[in-house]
């Protein structure tokens, strides 16, 4: 008897070496500024830095009834660096306009379902998330579908969605669940209180998964063109 086509990958990705390889390098540089951004001096850039920025930045919004004394509730400057760290390409927008229609996007459509969004993930996330990722593209770029701008940003925003970060951004559960078990981060940057946060986050959610299959999807692509 043959195994079916979704079998042979599944047994690919638990026997696949450089998955465990992608998520020790990961492990490795998880608090390691990101060379892209201010030539490495910038420790916001790491991947705890970036989930700090954006999903630790919401996260205290919320217990403030998403108040910011006026400002943006991400910064220009937090969405310069996830540019340069992910390669988003902004479209022509300037930090500032990309940042003032994030603003907007927050307060419309996160913060009055911030708590089921935070409970959204595997396949019950997945209609809630192709949601946000059409509304974030009319919203951030006034156009129909664009996922690969907007999923890295959402991947750090909202990181409890089943979000992957490349050109087709919702993640394929099946796929996840194949993988083998992944070294994962031990160490935390942040106070106590964003410690804690982010410990939670990446022990009790697919997050650290998504973000090795990410990283190693996007490897392979490269492989692939170099060939």
């Amino acid at each position: 008897m043959f195994k079916s086509d979704e079998t042979t990958a599944a047994t690919a990705l638990m026997d696949n070496p450089g998955l465990i390889h992608t998520s020790e390098r990961l492990c490795v540089g998880w608090q390691q500024p990101n060379p892209l951004f201010a030539g490495g001096n910038d420790q916001r850039s790491s991947e705890n830095g970036l989930l700090l920025l954006f999903y630790g930045n919401l996260q205290k919004a919320a217990g403030y009834e998403w108040q910011n004394a006026g400002r943006a509730l991400i910064d220009k400057t937090y969405l310069r660096i996830v540019g340069q760290c992910t390669g988003l390409d902004m479209q022509g927008l300037s930090a500032d306009e990309l940042a003032t229609r994030l603003d907007g996007f927050i307060r419309r459509e996160l913060a009055p379902r911030w708590d089921l969004i935070r409970r959204s993930h595997g396949n019950a996330g997945i209609e809630l998330t192709r949601e946000l990722l059409d509304k974030a593209s009319q919203v951030l770029f006034e156009a129909p579908v664009m996922h690969a701008q907007t999923g890295p940003i959402l991947f750090y925003l909202c990181p409890h969605l089943p979000l992957l970060i490349g050109e087709h951004p919702l993640a394929d559960q099946e796929q996840l669940n194949s993988l083998p078990v992944l070294p994962r981060p031990q160490v935390f940057t942040g106070s106590a209180q964003q410690q804690a946060l982010i410990r939670q986050l990446i022990e009790g959610s697919d997050w650290w998964r998504r973000r090795v299959f990410s990283a190693w999807q996007s490897q392979a692509t490269n492989k692939a063109a170099g060939e």
